[in-house]
């Protein structure tokens, strides 16, 4: 952690990255599809050391990154303090089939209208984090 300078960004360890990770509730899902790179965003949820979310399967998200590598970024951002992390998990987004989820999964609320009822694991293969002190935070947590 950097602690000489609080504004410089500090390294998150993986279980603090973890934390933050179920403590939001929407990432941006990135991938390189056949018009190069795309980002959507979604609701997620964290459950069984995994990152998942839903889609419909006609959908660019569904048909370009099942079996691929993809991003997941989600960051928090305090705009009167300043203060913000990012946390990005980089893996293989596997298709899993709806009694295979686990119930926490399932009961996943998602924000855009229609239902989704395409279940995406996003398997990490690395997590990665960073944050920065805002003004008057203390400490290295």
């Amino acid at each position: 952690m950097n602690t000489s300078n609080p504004q410089l960004p500090a390294v998150l360890p993986g279980y603090d990255c973890w934390q933050l990770l179920e403590s939001e509730e929407i990432a941006r899902i990135a991938w390189s599809g056949p018009d190069g790179v795309a980002v959507v965003p979604v609701n997620y949820t964290v459950a069984d050391g995994a990152l998942w979310f839903r889609t419909q399967p006609y959908t660019a998200l569904a048909r370009q990154c099942a079996g691929g590598r993809v991003a997941a970024e989600v960051d928090h951002l305090d705009r009167e303090t300043h203060a913000a992390w990012s946390v990005v998990v980089t893996g293989v987004a596997e298709r899993v089939p709806a009694h295979e989820v686990p119930d926490t999964v399932g009961e996943m609320p998602v924000w855009a209208p229609g239902p989704r009822s395409l279940f995406i694991r996003l398997a990490p293969t690395d997590v990665t984090g960073r944050r920065i002190r805002g003004r008057g935070e203390q400490g290295d947590h």
